[in-house]
Parts: C-alpha cells; sequence; structure tokens
C-alpha cells in the first residue's frame, strides 16, 4: 500500500504527536508499505531527506517565535507543493495528522484527486491555544478551537484518535464521522526496565531514591505549578527529589521561581531536553512518573514511563486515568497539589506498592506495542480503501 502521511510535527521534533508518527511510518515501513511524509522545512526552500527508505517531504517553513522558543517549525503556503509531491507519489490513501496548512492543503489535493482520507487527532484545544494564553477571553479562544477541530476532522472518511476519552469528547463537541481509538502506540524495545540510567544519576547528582520525575515540554498546558506547589506537602511527610527534563521559556523560569520562593530548590532539579539516546535511561533512575497536564489525548512520555515499570500519578483530567487503569498508579483532582502530594507520598513511602503498580505498569503496556498499532492502522486504511472501491462500483 502506498501512503501519504501529512503533518505539522514530525521527527525529530518530540512532542508526542512527532514520536507516534515516526514510530507508525518506521512500522508500517517495516511491513511492507511504502510511505512518504509531508511536514514543515527549517528553511525558506522545499527539500527532502531519506530516513531508511521513507521519503520525507520538507516544505518551506518558518519558526514559531511563540511555540516552545522557536524550536518548532510552521509550513507557509504548501499547497503547490503539496499538489507536486501527490501527483508524483500517487498514494492510494492519504493520513493526515494536523489540521493547518500541509493538513488542509492535502485534503484539497487529495479529495481533488479522488484519493481517500484518514484523519488521525493528536490535538485538544488546550494544546493549540498555547502560544496564545496571554491573551485575554480564553474560553472563547478555546471554543473556536473546538469548532474547527470538529469541523476539519468532519471532512475526512474515517479518524482516528489514541484514547477512547479523546473520542468521546470530540463526539461531544460535534464530531460525526466514525472515529477509532488507536493508541500512539510505544517502542518497548526502546523503552524498558532493562536499560541504565545511573550515568544520569551522577550527571545531575542525583539521590539513590525517591525521585519524582517529570518529562516533556515545559510550557502552561503542561500544569507544571501544581507540581511544584505539591513539593513542599510532599517533603512534610516524606523526603524526595523532583527531577524536571525539558525546556521551556518564561513558565520554566516561572517554576524555577517558584521553586525558590516555596524554599524546595533543593530538592528539585530542572534540565534542558536530554539527548534522544538519553531519554530511555531517564526512567530508570526515577521512582514515580508525575503528570499534572489537564490537555492529554494520551502523553507519550507518560507510556514511556509506564513502560520502564514506574507507577505514575496523573491528573483526572483528559485521559491520562486510561495509563493507570491496571492499578498502576494513582489520580488526583485537577489543580489540587495537595492530593497531588498525597499520591506521590503514598506510593514513595510503601515499597511493596511502587513494586506491584510498577508490575501492572508493565501489564498494561503490552496493549500498546507498535506492531499491533500499525495492524490497526492497516485495518482502518483497508476498510476506507473498501469503501472507495464500493463506491465506485
Amino acid at each position: 500500500m502506498k501512503i501519504l502521511l501529512a503533518t505539522e510535527s514530525y521527527y525529530p521534533n518530540i512532542d508526542g504527536g512527532a514520536i507516534a508518527q515516526h514510530n507508525l511510518v518506521l512500522e508500517l515501513k517495516k511491513r511492507g508499505h511504502e510511505v512518504c511524509v509531508i511536514a514543515p522545512g527549517y528553511s525558506r526552500k522545499n527539500t527532502i531527506e531519506k530516513e531508511d527508505g521513507t521519503t520525507i517531504y520538507r516544505t518551506k517553513g518558518v519558526k514559531l517565535p511563540l511555540y516552545m522558543n522557536g524550536r518548532y517549525h510552521f509550513s507557509i503556503f504548501p499547497y503547490f507543493q503539496v499538489k507536486k509531491i501527490i501527483k508524483n507519489f500517487k498514494p492510494d490513501i492519504v493520513n493526515i495528522c494536523s489540521p493547518y496548512p500541509i493538513g488542509i492543503s492535502t485534503y484539497i489535493c487529495a479529495r481533488r484527486q479522488d484519493i481517500p482520507i484518514v484523519g488521525s487527532i493528536h490535538i485538544l484545544p488546550g494544546n493549540m491555544i498555547t502560544p496564545f494564553h496571554k491573551l485575554k477571553n480564553q474560553e472563547r479562544i478555546k471554543n473556536y478551537s473546538w469548532r474547527y477541530l470538529t469541523y476539519f476532522f468532519n471532512l475526512v472518511d474515517w479518524a482516528t484518535i489514541p484514547t477512547k476519552t479523546g473520542a468521546e469528547l470530540y463526539k461531544e463537541r460535534g464530531l460525526k464521522t466514525n472515529i477509532t481509538p488507536i493508541s500512539n502506540g510505544l517502542k518497548t524495545e526502546i523503552f524498558n526496565p532493562k536499560n541504565n540510567g545511573e550515568y544520569l544519576r551522577k550527571k545531575f547528582n542525583l539521590p539513590k531514591e525517591n525521585i519524582v520525575l517529570y518529562t516533556g515540554r515545559i510550557n502552561e498546558e503542561k500544569n507544571l505549578d501544581v507540581l511544584i506547589n505539591a513539593i513542599p506537602h510532599v517533603l512534610e511527610k516524606i523526603d524526595a527529589h523532583f527531577l524536571i527534563v525539558g525546556s521551556g521559556g518564561d513558565y520554566k523560569k516561572l517554576l524555577i521561581n517558584l521553586a525558590q520562593e516555596l524554599n524546595v530548590k533543593k530538592n528539585t532539579t530542572f534540565t534542558d531536553f536530554l539527548e534522544w539516546e538519553d531519554y530511555p535511561n531517564i526512567y530508570t533512575i526515577a521512582d514515580l512518573f508525575a503528570m499534572p497536564s489537564e490537555a492529554e489525548l494520551q502523553s507519550i512520555v507518560t507510556m514511556e514511563a509506564v513502560a520502564s515499570g514506574l507507577p505514575i500519578v496523573v491528573v483526572n483530567k483528559g485521559a491520562l486515568h486510561e495509563l493507570a487503569s491496571k492499578n498502576n498508579g494513582l489520580i488526583f483532582g485537577a489543580k489540587d497539589s495537595e492530593e497531588m502530594a498525597n499520591c506521590i507520598v503514598k506510593i514513595l513511602s510503601n515499597k511493596k506498592l511502587r513494586n506491584d503498580m510498577g508490575k501492572k505498569s508493565l501489564e498494561l503496556i503490552k496493549e500498546h506495542t507498535m506492531d499491533s498499532i500499525a495492524v490497526k492502522f492497516e485495518e482502518i486504511y483497508n476498510k476506507v480503501l473498501n469503501q472507495y472501491t464500493s463506491r465506485k462500483i
């Protein structure tokens, strides 16, 4: 099958959607499919890259100054390049992963050439409005975002989304097209408890036990101030150290200042993004993974922690609770730092509970292996292709 994947964020970006799409492309290629990718480039020129036999077309791109300190790029006027790519590649099916310029252009071109379209949803309005968090009327902006997202994905022939919770959220907001929950999946051969991160413990001068870990983007949508505010409550009952891994701008500075004001700076370590090869290892030196973000359709980093055999503490908003469904973690109320602290203390202070939860995490992750995820995508692609074929008979 010839599959074209269109996205506004792709490897080497480190957001969940980019990682999931990259893993899927590699797995589909391994299963014998011919896959090409359209994603933003890093300059004002269209470029072509090759990775393990997969062609990645990079459209003209510009930095997004309001997002992740300009680390991400956004495509500019990609329509004619997308049209040319589709004409030359002649895909059997198109998978659109973001409703931005590349996704819009791909939709228009695919429809005009009568190519079936699957839309993979990786975002919530909370993710979309992060660059505009300082603007007033956030709820109105969020409502407009919902309207746009449901409008766009109602145009495709079939939609996928990482979780059942996400599917229900979109249906409640007016999504009418067929939608199937398919996990982002994870490479468990890369993320597992067999990794060794002791060199990172030494590098960051971390204690031997009771390390609470967060990895990922550090921006407002992640609600990491809730985690920082939980630290004094934790330290009242148990000694612990909080390792926060990821880049950020003003919000990260705010968190560092907050830790200083709360007099917990000596119990916190902030690092920048790690090298790719370090990420599987960082989880193995932690005792617990914490995620306070309310805007998660699944959370790749939380899955990485689960695959590494960690218990998790997650908020009861969004879809995170699905990753704690095997009694492999605890759930706290949104923005409730004290309840979050109680969950952390309960796990850290009980070694047997911690070990049992870690084992259950390893059971849960078996449902999210990349080979099983690729099979589910193949089923959707074939279903949509068969519908198209039936229509033409």
